[in-house]
């Protein structure tokens, strides 16, 4: 965007006129406002403070050129004062009359938009919270100018969370404009972009009302949208916007204001919307938003020029420190602490410089582990805001403890106190209590005296009694016989005093109470009446239920009844006063039939007992009548019995006063002992009190000293919360996307530090996690699934404790599970994005509060949670709301928001970033290790791992209960009212409490020794976790090497399982140990490896056996660095000099780096002494066998490893199969044949099987042969656009049915990929047969979910040619070997097999193997072998003895491989290949076909008819062959295998975290401007064409001469290539320089040139070149050669590389040699090319002349062979000489039929290495005496260059 033209210029002057003349005063004032719109235009869009600053000096030195701004500096003009103009410096002033002038005080700007900022605030719902720092005050005075100018439209730049938005909006309220954002949806799209927009349109079209249109980059939903925006910008007119119809209103409805504005204007349908239109532009302001992370802004910029063009750009920086310090001071000046002023200045910098430090590790942690992380402004105010939040709750919390341990010391105290007193009081009561005895003791004495005179007395007494007693006797016979006669009437007055005693006073006032009772009661009482001799009324008769009774009286009743004794009375009733007459008069009463208890009771409860009285005293009085004279004779008895009794009772009182004296002597003696007992039972209970007293006292002591330890810590916690919480909330904030190292750098290096530094108080090594959170709910978390190591914890405290939601990346998914067993009681809701009941979820969650949890995210959230992420709340009523896109959803405090992803290393953007907590939840190694041994303590020792999980759950609560006592004791000793020591039920408690504490603890003890003893027994498998661990961490790794190589630690921890369940089991722990760990390692890697490309098996198992060694101290990490490195780092002329030529320089440095490995420490002085030896050991071809000089005796396989790759790159990974197999076992370097029934066998239904594709390898027919051998049908469909249909049918069908879906090439239909993944998650009814297949190739948008849910297959021919055999001969059965019983046919199957493998091989070698890498796989074989076997079945029905070899040749090398071959030499040697094997020697048993001298090794043809003799002759077949084996020289080897090498190497250091790189250093810019300069240098000057043409006349034979013209031609080409570098130098310096504009291609050219690349559209246009240093030599080269040709005439010999067309210039040397031949009459086209190497063989110096006729040509190379100056032919390369200048080559035409066929090889000639039809020049003859088919083997040829 640094591209100026007028437009720009314009807008300076717009800017300028903005401004009244009157307001104008001075020239100095119109400088400076020039000055300020000036820097509007320009300044605001420079994108570093560099660039701000040069173009503020430009300035100045402008001005100071025409003597404007009266001699001002730059320090007057931009440091001292910052100049601003605004129109908005009166509050509340209608905007048409708004003066546009220089704020004269910057400093008062910000309290006058505070006064906006509250006006906006009071106006609208959302209020914005902002702090007017520098930079804010300037960005929004930028965007009010913007807006307050006619067709103003800003674009400003910036991360998100800038605060762009809100700078906007409360500048659109300052310049008077409607502010308008579009509200994202999942559906919107274009329409209701188009509705939005024209309601905008008629806003500014109608109303002509300035409206603020913010468009931001997260709104851009369908890359379309900026097409319209692009065209509001340019032109205003959106094209489809608006339809005829709506135009039509439109013209219509603006007439009258056009009138009324134009009345001049014809009122045309084109003037009214021409006015329209302008109204629009003018009113309608865009906003643009956006960020310049990644390369959309480029891209944009690029494709819609409007976006730069139609806007005044502000480019945001990030905020500068100071402006962090004033955002800091605004919050925490007015926050209330408990801290000293100075300590909250320096908080305020620490604010600030957390910030920055965490902005630069955000740099340093992209460089080291290539991840992203963002911090933005919007970070920083969440971490203040984190800040208050969390110091408030310490803060409190300290104070309340504080409190309560004070109040709980001081009833310590007090009771102490209390103690004391009571000792003193209970010294007095035991005096008290001695004085009480000793009365006691005398008042006894006296008592037992008096008992004597008593005792006499009593004597006397006795004599009397026992007189009147006798008499008595006497009488009670007399009374006995009376009395039972009156026994009969016993029964019936016990009955009526029963009766009469079961009523009571409260029941006669009731009844009295009564005006008229029942009838019966008043009977009753009539009865009571007449006993009692009362008036009764005149007797009436009346009816009661047809008998005739009484009627009752009820006036005397109840006088009688308010007699008080009137129940005593008739208990004691005189009965014997009855007469016969009132028993008579009492008869009629009786007869009534209601007379009775039961009618009575009911009517009056307890008063009916006067009805069974009266019927008593009746009964009684007729017992009586007989009784009468007994009972005379007794009177006359008692009466006498009365006298004697008269007497007995003065001796008994005087008995009495006897006694009296006697009880009141004993009554003073009990009030003695009763006093003493009261003073014992006193002093007793002060002793029990005083006693638990004490013993509460010791009990506490504990907790006192702990109390008062902490009361006196108080005020130094109080002022260390300052620094802790800091450091705490910065923690929180911003270190959750970082690991473990870098969150400890960060904490300890600079948050710590900082702290220290500024003098603020913090707690020393503050521990961030004890500080934030308690060990219960650490365990609480451990108990709900979170791993138990320190990072784990550490992301526990982020996700629970951010004020952001958080997003976990979770690629292991442990942070999901730990979400949802935590917040199940919570009604957890899971969802994912792209589920279609994902809205209502959310929704739900909101209303009531419920946690949400969304899963597998990708890189970007729905912008439908943006008001969810920001806490956009509206108040509405009690009730808050939050606005959801199209509607308001209530929202409830307790809702909750959890989203996780599985991408191991997202990309977040900066705008995410600020609106979530991301916590990076990979898990460690640590974490994985604990987990892993817990699970294999499961399966080997439950009982253990069940003990230790219940002793984890009861250590938990425990410690939860010890920490609810220990605040229990606390909150009750604080919090008891009046004297401890009195409340006898708070000790107790207290005792109970201490007590249950004591237990606990105990039982923590006794858990801790428990759960020691038991991690012991577990400590002795932790090697099994740890090598788990391991492969685990390496498989994770390895996801850096492919995208598709994905592996979740679900599936891994299956695989650990049946590891452990299927190793051997042994009795001794240890052995056991190590059949887990020797299966599991085997087990899993075969399972990984069965999913690796080809190139990478022996790569994985290398950095696996690294792991382990590294793991097991038996290697360092830093000599397997040196291995990886070697000599990279260093510089030649750096390091001590090479003793001898032949050591490559790339090998000395290699040699330099070895020397820093203990056992190498004097290798390089070992070189110098035996150079012969160690030259000799170089040559070797095979090293790696051979004794390493002087180190052979003491080299461990890794060393020997090292050597090997120091000295021999090319043999390093042979070396490391060695190293691999030493150290785990020769099968982890064996090929494995694919087993897709295996494969097959571990999936299940809900199990997807992923082929990955790979050139040559299709697994269709494979997954087809095992659908038909389990005969089940397969439904098969290649995916592409449109083809999901059929997919979903084909997946509903085989589900259901149980059937096999094949989905083929999916990388074309990744979209659908994700519904598959969807549905074999979610859906329930599969048929457990239903298996689905995928073939993809490598795509990085390949779903994660599948990866990670299913089984790759990788399906590439082998590596080898006995790992190629190996597979072959698994696809072979026994079945096919027996298809044709002539020994022909076994012998011709191996062959074919052998010839197979060969072809497969040779790719591996790049050209010198096959031109074009042909995908030749299983299906050419398998063709091959059908052909085969009906031809020797034919052959067996006709009898012949042998096959037709012509035929079977024909048929494998034309047709069946044939077919794919496009190359004509590639079929030469497919035919040759041919000739070789199918012949009829080969029919000889035991044929050898290959001998390898070497190893003298014979590769023969197994003879045999069981298919596992031919398996065990493959198995005997060496790991590692001879290139020669495929033909080609064992140099070929070389190339290949330093290749591999290279790429191995690149592989195993992706996976590493890189070093972090330096800081400074020349910028990219600055680096290609250097090299553009130092080309540009160094460019050939062009060809001048006339001076051209007057030359080419001059050469022999003219201008027209066949060379001379193809001189001409070259010329012209190479001019086109000068001219187009130079070009391309000349406009990037100028780009880069700023004066035009940097468009695609020189972007291309400038990315090219800084990474050393040529530019692709240089290379277009001329050659390949390896490098950009190569390229420009052969530049420099081909311009020497034409020019010397031009100027000096026709060279000795050419340089036929240097030409653009080589056939072009042999075509010319043959029409020369033609004309030459005139007189012999040749034609030309009889002319063929002939060529000889000159012989002598000479070099281009050495020539003396040209040919007389043909041409001399120097500069090839030969490639797969050389040239034999001596024999004067070709011959073998020597070892490790790859290319071979090949001498002059005299190249003539001769006539066909003179040409010599014989003794030459036709070497094709191609231009580069890589031999494609469009490099191949022609061939040229060679002579040989080895025969042709040898070097079409070796892939003999000629090239031009071997750059």
């Amino acid at each position: 965007h640094y591209t100026f033209n007028l437009r720009d210029l314009s807008k300076v002057f717009q800017g300028c006129l903005m401004m009244r003349p009157a307001a104008c005063p001075s020239k100095d004032v119109l400088v400076r406002l020039w000055l300020h719109e000036a820097c509007r235009v320009f300044h605001d869009r420079l994108i570093d403070n560099g660039d701000k600053d040069y173009f503020k000096r430009m300035l100045v030195e402008l001005m100071a050129k025409h003597g404007l701004g009266g001699g001002a500096t730059y320090d007057d003009l931009f440091v001292s004062r910052n100049i601003i103009f605004g129109d908005f410096l009166k509050v509340g002033m209608d905007p048409e009359e708004r003066k546009y002038e220089e704020v004269p005080d910057v400093a008062k700007l910000g309290g006058l938009l505070e006064e906006y900022l509250d006006e906006y605030n009071m106006a609208n719902t959302n209020a914005l919270n902002l702090v007017f720092f520098t930079d804010a005050i300037e960005h929004i005075t930028r965007v009010s100018r913007i807006l307050r100018q006619p067709r103003g439209n800003a674009m400003l730049v910036g991360v998100g969370g800038s605060g762009k938005q809100s700078l906007s909006r409360l500048a659109a309220y300052i310049a008077g404009a409607y502010t308008f954002q579009i509200t994202i949806t999942k559906t919107y799209n274009v329409t209701n972009l188009f509705e939005d927009i024209k309601t905008l349109y008629k806003i500014a079209g109608f109303k002509g009302q300035p409206v603020c249109f913010i468009f931001t980059d997260a709104e851009v939903k369908d890359e379309g949208f900026l097409e319209y925006i692009n065209q509001i910008l340019m032109t205003g007119e959106v094209a489809g916007l608006l339809p005829k119809d709506e135009l039509d209103m439109i013209v219509n409805d603006i007439r009258p204001i056009m009138k009324q504005q134009e009345p001049g204007t014809p009122d045309t349908w084109e003037n009214l919307y021409g006015f329209f239109l302008q109204r629009v532009r003018n009113n309608l302001h865009m906003v643009l938003c956006f960020s310049p992370v990644g390369d959309k802004f480029s891209r944009r910029a690029q494709q819609f020029p409007g976006l730069i063009n139609g806007c005044t750009i502000d480019w945001f920086l990030p905020w500068p420190e100071d402006a962090l310090t004033s955002v800091s001071s605004k919050f925490i000046d007015e926050f209330k602490m408990a801290c000293s002023d100075q300590a909250k200045d320096a908080l305020k910098l620490a604010m600030g410089h957390v910030h920055v430090y965490v902005t630069a590790a955000c740099k340093e942690y992209f460089e080291k582990f290539r991840r992203n992380v963002y911090v933005t402004p919007k970070s920083y105010l969440s971490f203040i805001q984190g800040y208050k939040e969390l110091y408030s709750k310490k803060l409190t919390y300290t104070q309340e403890l504080s409190v309560s341990i004070q109040a709980g010391l001081q009833k310590m105290n007090e009771a102490k106190a209390d103690v004391n007193t009571m000792k003193a009081e209970l010294a007095v009561k035991n005096q008290e209590l001695a004085v009480a005895t000793k009365e006691a003791e005398v008042l006894l004495k006296q008592i037992s005296e008096s008992t004597a005179i008593a005792e006499k007395e009593k004597a006397k007494v006795v004599v009397i009694v026992d007189a009147v007693t006798k008499k008595a006797a006497e009488i009670a016979a007399v009374k006995d016989d009376a009395e039972k006669d009156l026994a009969a009437a016993k029964p019936a007055l016990d009955a009526a005093l029963s009766a009469l005693n079961s009523i009571t006073p409260k029941d006669i006032v009731g009844l009295k109470a009564l005006k008229n009772p029942p009838d019966v009661i008043k009977r009753i009482f009539d009865c009571v009446l007449i006993l009692r001799y009362w008036s009764v009324n005149t007797v009436q008769w009346q009816d009661v239920k047809g008998a005739m009774v009484l009627a009752g009286t009820y006036e005397n009743a109840v006088k009688m009844m308010g007699d008080m004794n009137f129940l005593t009375t008739l208990v004691n009733f005189p009965k014997e006063q009855i007469n016969d007459e009132t028993v008579e008069l009492l008869q009629p009463y009786f007869n009534a039939p209601d007379f009775n208890y039961d009618a009575a009771k009911k009517a009056s409860g307890n008063v009916a007992g006067l009805c069974n009285w009266a019927e008593s005293m009746c009964t009684y009085h007729n017992v009586a009548k007989v009784v009468e004279p007994k009972i005379a004779t007794l009177r006359e008895a008692e009466a006498e019995l009365k006298v004697a009794t008269k007497e007995k009772n003065a001796a008994e009182d005087r008995m009495a006063t006897v006694q009296a004296k006697l009880d009141e002597m004993q009554a003073q003696f009990d009030q003695a002992m009763a006093q003493k007992q009261a003073l014992e039972d006193d002093a007793a209970a002060t002793q029990k009190k005083m006693d638990s007293a004490n013993a509460l006292i010791s009990a506490l002591a504990g907790e006192e000293v702990r109390w008062t330890a902490q009361s006196k810590e108080f005020d130094l916690t109080i002022q260390r919360l300052t620094g802790d919480c800091a450091m705490a909330s910065a923690f929180v904030s911003y270190l959750g996307p970082f690991n473990r190292e870098f969150r400890e750098l960060l904490m300890h290096r600079d948050f710590y530090n900082d702290c220290i530094k500024l003098n603020i108080p913090v707690t020393p090594d503050m521990q961030v996690a004890k500080f934030l959170v308690d060990d219960a709910e650490v365990g609480e978390w451990t108990l709900q699934g979170l791993p138990t190591d320190e990072l784990s914890i550490q992301n526990g405290i982020m996700v629970t404790r951010a004020s952001r939601y958080p997003v976990l990346v979770d690629p292991q998914g442990q942070g999901r599970i730990w979400i949802m067993n935590r917040e199940e009681a919570n009604q957890l809701k899971v969802t994912q994005l792209n589920d279609r009941m994902f809205r209502n979820s959310l929704e739900d969650c909101l209303a009531f509060g419920k946690p949400l949890l969304i899963e597998n995210i990708e890189e970007e959230l729905d912008p439908v949670l943006d008001p969810v992420l920001e806490r956009r709340l509206i108040k509405k009523g009690k009730q808050f709301v939050v606005p959801l896109a199209d509607k308001e959803v209530d929202f409830t405090d307790t809702f909750r928001l959890f989203c996780t992803t599985r991408l191991p290393n997202p990309h977040f953007t900066p705008e995410l970033s600020a609106k979530v907590t991301v916590v990076d939840f990979t898990v460690t190694m640590a974490g994985l290790e604990d987990q892993l041994l817990g699970k294999l303590i499961l399966k080997e020792k439950h009982e253990l791992e069940e003990q230790r999980q219940q002793l984890m759950e009861e250590v938990q609560s425990y410690k939860k209960k010890i920490k609810q006592l220990e605040d229990d004791l606390l909150f009750r000793l604080s919090n008891s009212q009046g004297n401890l020591l009195d409340d006898t039920e708070l000790i107790d408690v207290l005792a109970i409490t201490k007590q249950t504490a004591q237990d606990v603890a105990e039982k923590l003890a006794n858990a801790s020794d428990t759960n020691k003893k038991i991690n012991e027994a577990c400590e002795e498998y932790r090697p099994v976790a740890h090598r788990a661990t391991l492969i685990y961490f390496l498989i994770a790794e390895f996801t850096v090497v492919n995208c598709m190589y994905q592996t979740s630690l679900a599936q891994f921890n299956q695989l650990y399982e049946l590891s452990i369940d299927r190793s051997d089991k042994a009795n001794m722990p240890s052995k056991r140990i190590n059949n887990i760990i020797e299966y599991m390692t085997y087990e899993i890697y075969l399972y990984i490896q069965r999913g690796l490309f080809e190139r990478h098996k022996l790569i994985f198992a290398l950095m696996l056996t690294n792991k382990i060694l590294v793991s097991a101290g038996k290697i360092k990490s830093s000599d397997v660095d040196v291995f990886l490195k070697g000599g990279g780092a260093l510089d030649i002329s750096s390091v001590r000099k090479k003793p001898k030529e032949w050591i490559p320089d790339a090998v000395w440095l290699s040699i330099i780096a070895l020397s820093s490995l203990d056992a190498f420490r004097d290798v390089p002085d070992s070189v110098f002494r035996n150079d012969g030896l160690w030259r000799q050991w170089y040559d070797q071809e095979a090293p790696e066998q051979a004794k390493v000089p002087d180190y052979e005796d003491r080299l461990s396989k890794f060393e020997r490893m090292v050597v090997v790759k120091t000295f021999r790159e090319d043999r390093t990974l042979i070396a490391a199969a060695e190293y691999i197999s030493d150290a785990l076992g020769q099968r982890f370097v064996e090929s494995v044949p694919l087993n897709m029934e295996r494969a097959w066998s571990e999936s299940h239904n809900k199990c997807p099987l992923i082929c990955l594709l790979s050139p040559g390898a299709d697994p269709t027919k494979l997954i087809e042969d095992l659908a038909k051998r389990k005969k089940i049908r397969t439904l098969g469909v290649s995916m592409g656009q449109g083809q999901e249909i059929i997919a979903r049918k084909y997946m509903a069908t085989a589900a259901l049915e149980g059937q096999w879906v094949l989905l083929q090439n999916t990388h074309l239909g990744l979209s659908y990929l994700t519904e598959v993944e969807a549905y074999l998650v979610k859906e329930e009814n599969i048929h457990e047969d239903f298996r689905l297949w995928i073939t993809a190739e490598p795509h990085p948008q390949f779903p994660i979910g599948l990866l990670q849910m299913g089984i790759k297959i990788t399906n590439e021919a082998p590596v080898g040619m006995k790992a190629g055999l190996r597979a072959s001969y698994q696809w072979v059965t026994q079945d096919l070997l027996d298809a044709v019983t002539r020994q022909e046919w076994r012998q011709l199957l191996f062959i074919m097999c052998f010839l197979h493998s060969v072809t497969q091989e040779r790719r591996k070698f790049g050209p010198i193997g096959w031109n074009i890498p042909y995908e030749f796989n299983q299906s050419d074989l398998s063709a091959c072998v059908q052909f085969l076997q009906n031809h020797l079945m034919e052959m067996d029905a006709k009898k012949a003895s042998q096959p037709t070899w012509e035929t079977v040749r024909y048929m494998v090398s034309s047709i069946q491989y044939g077919g794919r071959i496009t190359d004509d030499f590639d079929q030469l040697l497919m035919d040759t290949f041919a000739e070789r094997y199918f012949h009829p020697g080969t029919l000889q048993v035991g044929y050898e076909l290959y001998h390898d001298e070497r190893s003298s090794f014979s590769y023969r043809v197994p003879d045999g008819n069981d298919i596992d003799q031919f398996r065990s002759a493959i198995e005997l077949l060496p790991s590692t062959e001879s290139p020669e084996v495929f033909g080609l020289h064992p140099n070929a080897d070389i190339t290949f295998r330093a290749l591999q090498v290279k790429d191995g190497v690149t592989t195993i250091l992706d996976t590493m975290p890189k070093g972090a790189g330096g800081g400074g250093g020349m910028s990219r810019e600055e680096i290609v401007d250097r090299i553009c300069e130092d080309l540009l240098g160094k460019v050939p000057p062009m060809f001048d064409k006339e001076d051209t043409k007057e030359k080419l006349k001059k050469l022999p034979g003219g201008a027209t001469q066949p060379l001379t013209v193809h001189l001409r031609q070259e010329i012209d080409r190479l001019n086109i290539i000068t001219k187009l570098t130079t070009g391309t130098l000349k406009n990037l310096r100028l780009a880069i320089s700023g004066t035009v504009a940097l468009s695609g291609g020189l972007i291309d050219a400038l990315d090219a040139l800084f990474m050393a690349r040529i530019p692709a559209s240089w290379l277009k246009m001329s050659w390949e070149a390896a490098t950009l240093g190569n390229w420009f030599t052969g530049l420099l080269q081909r311009y020497d050669q034409l020019n010397k040709w031009l100027n000096l005439g026709r060279p000795k010999a050419y340089w036929m590389t240097g030409f653009f067309n080589p056939q072009g210039f042999l075509t010319a040397m043959k029409q020369e040699v033609n004309r030459k031949h005139a007189a012999d009459k040749w034609a030309l086209d009889d002319v063929v090319m002939t060529s000889e190497v000159t012989h002598p063989a000479k070099d281009f110096e050495s020539l003396k002349e040209g040919p007389p006729e043909g041409v001399f040509v120097y500069g090839l190379y030969l490639d797969g062979c050389a040239w034999s100056s001596r024999e004067n032919r070709l011959v073998d390369s020597e070892p490790k000489k790859l290319f071979n200048p090949l001498p002059v080559l005299f190249v003539t035409g001769v006539l066909a039929k003179d040409k010599k066929r014989a003794g030459v090889y036709e070497a094709p000639c191609y231009r580069v290495k890589a031999r494609k039809g469009l490099n191949f020049i022609t061939t040229f003859a060679l002579a040989s005496t080895d025969g042709s088919a040898k070097w079409t083997l070796r892939g003999a040829a000629l090239l031009c260059t071997i750059d």
